[in-house]
């Protein structure tokens, strides 16, 4: 016997439910987990007012922004080992909204955490567009800020254009997909995607999704547009960016690194971890709802996100933002599942079970929350500053793997680990470039945020550990023993300084 249309299966019974019953049960879970959102994602709103570092990437983006806002070079004219392997875009956007928040970080802060709630909204009007009620386009939102606010905290809110360029190409996919067959949709999503892909080069599913749907389903003429205006866009950017940086550009964009299977294995199996529930339900129904547009490009999506992802995950350096179109991708799929698929009397139970990865997440966001809001927050400030005014009062060379502690000591960019360590694991730079420094004692101040572990000379029975983030050769730490001393510990990490210099 099947179900009626207000009736959910409870072992051999049903249970009807009168079809104001389901839609307000609905309206009532979306509206909790609405609330959640709000109350998640107040973590990362209030974090972007205290001045620490989120992670090193802020002082990295930081230093480029002040670049591009004095109107200097991106790509080359600084330190021969600090690089540039972004598309400039970014830069000069947080750059100029600098002049009107008063510091770059912050701007790039505010900036990322304004383009997830763009990127949400853009979430909600592709749900629309598939023919979802209101309240599946804000079921479809409120889950793309859960996703981002339960498993990606620490890319909320940080100076970093990861989001931005995400929240282009969504946009440009809710474009295409309000009026696929206009001309002036086909351009306009060109022009995003071109923008998101200028903000970040990763980022070429979408526009590369939109692509194949056109030539496969599109009319003549928004197909003409759309190739003729990305094609355009493409060549007058290649154009300029050649005018603007020359081949150094090009040659630190497309510079190899290091790629390890472990790596990507042990990243998409967490990522896997956390989305079980999502991955099952809105998996299977998209795959049963393929035919149904734009349920079929979606499921391309998804599955163009995690095959990128899956390749992404294994460079070095790379993070869990390789898999951010897979949040974006379920998040789209939820609100369009609940729409295709689910009776009324289900919707409200299987808004639940999308989200039980954020439910079983919750109680440890709002502990660190709690946590943090509560003093840490204050202290880790105070300590940073602290770290900063040490390291302003040692003249030199300083190498920081925190880079905004660098950026606000006053010390100009000078050496970027990850990019340098590849560089030389490539034959790019000689392999002993940094140890052949530190023999020498050219830099006055070594920083280290995250060593591996060591065996340690007290106890010669500790075993080293593999890093997560390899941004040094081992042997710079046998160097580091031999011709620096442990100088101070602190929040900042471990700050060594010459053994001459201190005697």
């Amino acid at each position: 016997m099947a179900p009626s249309p207000g009736g959910i299966f409870l072992g051999e019974g049903i249970i009807e439910l009168p079809d104001e019953r389901a839609e307000g049960a609905y309206r009532r879970v979306i509206a909790c987990l609405a609330v959640l959102a709000v109350v998640l994602l107040a973590y990362p709103a209030l974090r972007m007012g205290w001045d620490f570092e989120i992670d090193n990437t802020e002082g990295w983006n930081a230093y480029h922004q002040m670049r591009a806002l004095a109107g200097l070079p991106l790509y080359e004219g600084g330190s021969a080992y600090f690089f540039n392997n972004y598309p400039p875009l970014s830069f000069y956007l947080v750059g100029a909204f600098s002049l009107v928040v008063g510091e770059v970080n912050l701007a790039g802060r505010v900036l990322s955490f304004a383009a997830m709630l763009g990127l949400c909204a853009a979430v909600g009007s592709i749900v629309r567009s598939g023919g979802g009620s209101r309240l599946d386009a804000r079921f479809g939102a409120v889950t793309c800020a859960l996703f981002f606010a339960a498993f990606a905290t620490d890319y909320l809110g940080k100076n970093n254009p990861q989001l931005l360029g995400e929240a282009f190409v969504v946009s440009g996919l809710a474009v295409y997909l309000r009026q696929p067959g206009r001309a002036a949709s086909a351009a306009l999503a060109a022009l995003l995607f071109a923008l998101g892909v200028l903000t970040k080069h990763s980022l070429i599913g979408l526009p590369l999704l939109v692509g194949a749907d056109l030539l496969i389903r599109g009319k003549a003429r928004p197909r003409l547009v759309y190739f003729a205006t990305g094609l355009g866009l493409a060549a007058l950017s290649a154009a300029l960016l050649w005018g603007l940086a020359g081949k150094a550009f090009f040659t630190q964009l497309l510079a190899s690194r290091t790629w390890d299977v472990a790596r990507s294995f042990l990243f998409t199996t967490e990522i896997a971890g956390q989305f079980q529930a999502p991955l099952a339900v809105v998996g299977l129904a998209l795959i049963h709802t393929r035919k149904t547009r734009p349920a079929g490009l979606i499921l391309a999506y998804l599955g163009a996100a995690l095959s990128l992802g899956i390749f992404y995950s294994g460079g070095a350096g790379t993070d869990i933002n390789v898999f951010f179109d897979v949040f974006i991708a379920l998040a789209i799929g939820a609100g369009l599942s609940l729409h295709l698929i689910a009776r009324d009397g289900a919707r409200a139970a299987l808004a639940l079970v999308i989200n039980a990865g954020v439910l079983f997440y919750t109680p440890f966001c709002l502990g660190r929350f709690g946590v943090d809001i509560t003093g840490e927050m204050d202290s880790r400030e105070q300590l940073f500053h602290e770290d900063v005014a040490y390291l302003k009062a040692i003249p030199g060379v300083a190498l920081c793997q925190s880079h905004l502690l660098c950026l606000r000591a006053g010390k100009p960019a000078f050496w970027d680990p990850i990019n340098t360590l590849q560089a030389m694991l490539a034959g790019r730079l000689p392999a002993d470039t940094l140890t052949g420094m530190l023999r020498r004692h050219e830099i006055a101040v070594v920083e280290i945020s995250d060593p591996p572990v060591h065996a340690e000379d007290n106890n010669p029975g500790t075993q080293s550990m593999p890093a997560r983030w390899m941004d040094f050769q081992d042997e710079v730490f046998e160097v580091l023993k031999q011709e620096y001393v442990l100088d101070r510990i602190s929040l900042s990490g471990r700050f060594y300084r010459p053994r001459t210099s201190l005697r």
